[in-house]
Formats: C-alpha cells, structure tokens, sequence
C-alpha cells in the first residue's frame, strides 16, 4: 500500500451493518480503530464497541453524566479540577445523528463511501493543503484544538457536526493509538467537500 492511500483514512456512519467488509468483534478505542485501519485493513464495528468514555461522549453513542466525565478527564490530567472538565465538555462538540455502526478504511475502499476523511501529513502538506484551499475559497480553516479527545472531538464529531474541516495535534490517546510520527499532524472534513477533494489529490 503506498504511503498516500496509507495516510487518507475514511470513516463512515451506518444503520445496519455494511456488508462489503468485515466486521470486528472487539472493544477499543475510536483513535485506536482507525490506527487499525492505517494499516490496511477495512473493518466495521457495532457502534458499541467504543470503549473510550471521551469518545463515546463525543460520537453520541452514549449520554454521559458530565460530571462524572469531568471527573475521568481529571484523572487523565485534561483537566485540573472537575470544574474545569465541565467547562470544557458544554463547548465540546457531540453527534446525535443516530446510526449503529462505524466503518474505517483507507480511502478508497470499493463500496465505501466516508463521511469523515482524515489525512495524516506533516506540517508542510499541511500548510500547503490549507493553503491552496484558502487559495480558492478565501475561507480558512478554524480549528477547535485541544489536545484532548482529537480522533473522536475534533477530527470527527466537529468536522460532522459543523460541516467544516479542521486540523487537529492530536491528543495522549491518538498520537500512539494512530501511530503518529512526532511530524504527523490531522486533518480532516467532511468527504466531498472542496477541501477534502484537495486532501486526496
């Protein structure tokens, strides 16, 4: 696989199950699912397999109590006090479509068409990504980053919710659950959109 189709990662929302690729039993992260799926290997999961409460919060997939979600990103140190979690989980960003399971991919994957696509490139594919697309469009690319809950918040429940794209550091979960190099950034949109188009060359 070349290192292009290796780095543009598709993940797409379904309510019954795709049939076109397997699908896993296991239990784990967003971020980690999609590390799994750098490597080549399309895949879909239950939606319920997201074992990441963070991400679990972010993908809908379950309604959190939020205090007690500020109390886990305290003792993940995202959060200084519980206080603080809370303020940053009411402007965090959450889906509420309602689907059943998640497929990643490379992109392309026959059969598969993403909702999100993530690009993973380094700091000079990125500017020049972003530039050409501001370039075109004279928007620019706003990006809510945190360094926390990245694959999950930012790069995926954003990008669907406010149809925008965004570039994103990553965060403890996703820089090694994703295998980034310490020059990989992410950045992700909406597939279809014009800068996506950009994204996959």
């Amino acid at each position: 696989m070349n290192r292009t189709r290796r780095n543009l990662i598709g993940i797409s929302f379904h309510q019954t199950a795709p049939t076109t690729v397997r699908g896993l039993t296991t239990s784990d992260k967003h971020c980690h699912f999609i590390g799994r799926a750098r490597q080549g290997e399309p895949f879909y999961i239950p939606a319920e397999n997201i074992s990441c409460p963070l991400a679990r919060f972010h993908l809908g997939i379950e309604n959190m109590n939020l205090k007690s979600l500020a109390e886990i990103l305290v003792t993940w140190t995202d959060a200084v006090d519980k206080d603080t979690g809370l303020k940053f989980l009411r402007s965090a960003y959450r889906m509420n479509q309602p689907y059943k399971y998640i497929a990643y991919f490379t992109y392309p994957e026959k059969d598969l068409k993403p909702d999100v696509i993530i690009r993973i490139c380094n700091p000079e594919e990125t500017q020049q990504i972003v530039q050409r697309y501001s370039a075109l469009t004279g928007a620019r690319v706003d990006s809510p980053v945190s360094g926390i809950g990245a694959a999950c918040g930012e790069c995926t429940a954003y990008v669907l919710m406010r149809g925008l794209p965004t570039v994103s550091v990553g965060c403890n979960g996703s820089r090694p659950g994703i295998n980034l190099r310490d020059d990989e950034l992410l950045l992700a949109a909406p597939f279809g959109s014009r800068i996506s188009r950009l994204m996959i060359g």
